[in-house]
């Protein structure tokens, strides 16, 4: 998440954006995850996924995140799939 986004984030009701990511419970959509010093928006996949399903994960995670930032330009920073602790995460940075 560069400042950007983590400025447009943090301007929502926090309820708002509660319903959609959280810090690591199962009930939300996304979650808050750090790794190696830097901050995303993600969802673990686990350890094997199919293209097609990392195709239609990628665009549900931009479904969510435009209705919670509309007017980030997405298109300039594009999802990454990365392994974090012995799951694989697809994520935006």
């Amino acid at each position: 998440m560069d400042a950007h986004f983590t400025e447009s984030l943090n301007a929502l009701d926090p309820r708002l954006v509660a319903l959609f990511i959280n810090n690591g419970e199962d009930s939300a959509y996304l979650e808050k995850i750090a790794y190696q010093n830097a901050d995303y928006v993600g969802k673990y996949v686990g350890e094997m996924s199919e293209i097609q399903s990392l195709s239609l994960l990628e665009a549900n995670i931009y479904s969510i995140l435009k209705k919670l930032v509309p007017h980030y330009p997405y298109e300039t920073v594009p999802l990454i799939l990365f392994p974090a602790e012995k799951r694989a995460v697809i994520s935006y940075k």
